[in-house]
């Protein structure tokens, strides 16, 4: 084995090369041996096979897990979204969060040199390994990467930290261009640095099959559109495994892993709307929707918003009708009432039409009012009155159609109908800003005509408020209830991604809700309708609902879930808060989930026992491979040599 095998000044230490393919299922190689030359190879002459991944299996737990060899318990990540002590404060955990001891940690106090590529929650970079590099979530590398000549040479050769996800879901084609652009490179980097040949333990990861599996999976298992594509993909991969294989020095031991294994995904739970259908969370006072008319008709193209019109009140409000003064663009009343009056005018007035002609309508609306209160002294005596100086803010909009209040009024029959046909029946899925919310947004769409108009009036529904700010930058749907901290006193249960499921307890939460003596009774209950709940297709969402006694345990446990649920094969468990979303919504662009099972494990040494194996036995086989000493406590696993 081995492009060289060199001597390095009588060390014989034996080494380690670990490289990580996360999200690569071990079924994928063993049932495609043709594509898997290398790995299949590997395989025969070491030792390979499924293993387990941890509770719950998302890459930000899982790696922490994998490089420890620990539980989250220990340290102190659950995933990609963790909550704050005594608080409802949510932060994207990273390495300062970390509270465990990696394995290259370890091998860097054994006086040993460790060189550490792209692997997930490290940022910011160590300054006490050989050298490294951080993974997905790290802002780029002229911050993720050191020391200073490690950085250079990554900049110099525009090395990516991640895929761009967000390609998948508006160009496939695009996103696999990139996929493979990102590969090469990590390719690249990593033979660089194996070439080099001065590290005791080279640990890198491949992230971007974990990418390509999240949007191409189920294209693979049913011979999809890009089943080809992701095949193709995946020699690449197996080929610069074998690349990376031949160039190891004899005294090398090769390891392969992934941190998870994968699966088709049939349907997303979203698991606090299905929380609040069963009456567990409910959110504060207010809508969850704030609809914006005039946001809507600007993207649809129907009007332009001039956001900076010079123009004054009188535009919309003659002052004279009124009978109060007009100074300075301001409309000044006396008294109380008068201001009052003065304001609601320039309300009922706007918007108001100043041309329409052409096919186009051009109309002046108030952005905001303003109320200045002046003191004005008497000239017969020293005593002072209010004066109120009533201004505002006006816009311009031109277009085809305009907002009144609740209705959009169009000059043609066509922009009538689509406008109509557009509001009616329009949820944030059909509108394009959530594809997992078909909630209803209006409950009434009605069409009346005018002379020279025609009015389209919406009834908004429950839970959803119209909104009238012509602000060119303000979002068509915003959602009120985005945040874990706008759930209400009332509320029993949360859940955050994936899977987590949290009792809202008196004296940990800061609202908490369930008292101490009836936590028991409530996750029991909780664990139940969880074990039961069957998807659309009338399979069961739930391998194991898993309590925080069972899966977790060390002396950073304060955050763990309560309640951990580990999916079946089909069901992605998402827990976002915004809006009100269906518990259940068929798969996307993104259409392969992550699994508990079917994890890679593969082992350039044919002594390895690959049985009954998770991912805590990794960093304690990584250690005993290099001839390391450690405490066999120290771990939730045990060396698999």
């Amino acid at each position: 084995m081995g492009l060289f095998d060199r001597i390095r000044g009588g060390d014989d230490d034996p080494r380690v090369a670990f490289f990580g393919i996360d999200g690569v299922p071990y079924s994928l190689i063993a049932d495609n041996p043709g594509e898997f030359e290398n790995l299949t190879a590997l395989i025969e002459e070491g030792s390979g096979g499924a293993i387990d991944s941890i509770v719950p299996p998302e890459s930000s737990a899982c790696w922490p897990s994998l490089t420890s060899g620990v539980n989250p318990g220990e340290t102190g990540i659950y995933g990609f979204q963790d909550r704050e002590v005594g608080s409802y404060d949510t932060y994207v955990p990273m390495r300062r969060d970390f509270q465990a001891t990696r394995v290259w940690d370890r091998v860097q106090q054994a006086g040993r040199d460790a060189t550490v590529m792209n692997v997930v929650t490290t940022f910011p970079p160590q300054r006490d390994v050989q050298r490294m590099v951080s993974g997905f979530l790290s802002p780029g590398v002229d911050k993720a990467a050191y020391p200073d000549e490690f950085r250079d040479h990554l900049q110099g050769m525009d090395y990516p930290i991640d895929v761009n996800a967000g390609l998948g879901k508006k160009d496939k084609g695009e996103f696999m261009e990139n996929a493979h652009e990102t590969l090469d490179k990590r390719q690249e980097a990593f033979k660089h640095y194996i070439e080099e040949d001065d590290w005791d333990l080279f640990f890198g990861v491949y992230m971007a099959t974990d990418r390509v599996n999240h949007f191409l999976f189920r294209d693979h298992d049913h011979d999809g559109e890009y089943a080809e594509e992701f095949i193709e993909f995946y020699r690449k991969v197996d080929r610069y495994l074998g690349e990376l294989r031949e160039m190891l020095p004899d005294d090398v031991t090769m390891m392969v892993a992934s941190d998870h294994g994968f699966t088709t995904l049939d349907y997303e739970v979203n698991c606090n709307a299905w929380l609040r259908e069963q009456g567990y969370l409910t959110y504060g006072d207010g809508p969850d929707y704030v609809f914006q008319l005039g946001a809507w008709l600007r993207e649809g193209g129907d009007l332009e918003i001039d956001p900076d019109y010079a123009g004054d009140v009188d535009e919309l409000v003659d002052p004279d009708t009124l009978d109060i003064d007009y100074e300075g663009g301001a409309l000044v009343a006396e008294t109380a009432d008068g201001r009052d009056e003065a304001v609601g005018a320039l309300e009922d007035a706007s918007p108001a039409v100043v041309d329409d002609s052409g096919g186009s309508v051009t109309a002046v609306a108030v952005d905001s009012v303003d109320v200045d209160t002046h003191l004005v002294e008497n000239e017969d005596d020293e005593e002072t009155s209010e004066e109120y100086h009533v201004e505002a803010d006006l816009v311009k909009v031109t277009g085809s159609a305009y907002v009144d209040g609740n209705t959009v009024v169009a000059l043609t029959e066509d922009d009538r109908d689509e406008i109509a046909d557009a509001l009616d029946g329009a949820t944030p899925a059909s509108l394009g800003i959530d594809r997992t919310d078909s909630t209803e947004l209006f409950d009434d769409v009605s069409v009346s005509e005018t002379d020279d108009a025609y009015h389209v009036t919406v009834t908004a529904a429950d839970g959803v408020d119209l909104g009238t700010d012509l602000d060119p930058d303000r979002n068509v749907l915003e959602h009120t209830h985005g945040e874990l901290g706008d759930i209400a006193d009332g509320t029993t249960v949360y859940s955050l991604i994936p899977g987590r499921f949290y009792v809202n307890l008196e004296g940990r939460e800061p609202r908490g809700s369930v008292p101490e003596e009836e936590y028991e009774e409530v996750r029991a209950e909780l664990k139940e309708e969880l074990e039961t709940l069957e998807g659309p297709n009338g399979e069961p969402v739930a391998s194991q609902v898993v309590t925080k006694e069972e899966a977790f345990r060390g002396d950073h446990d304060d955050i763990a879930p309560d309640l951990v649920v580990v999916p079946n094969h089909g069901f992605d468990l998402k827990s976002g808060f915004k809006g009100r979303k269906d518990p259940f919504v068929e798969y996307g662009a993104r259409n392969g989930m992550h699994s508990f099972d079917n994890a890679t494990l593969v082992v350039d040494d044919e002594d390895v026992r690959i049985s009954d194996v998770d991912l805590y036995d990794i960093a304690p086989t990584i250690l005993s491979l290099m001839d390391i000493d450690y405490e066999r406590g120290e771990f939730d696993g045990s060396s698999l040599v």
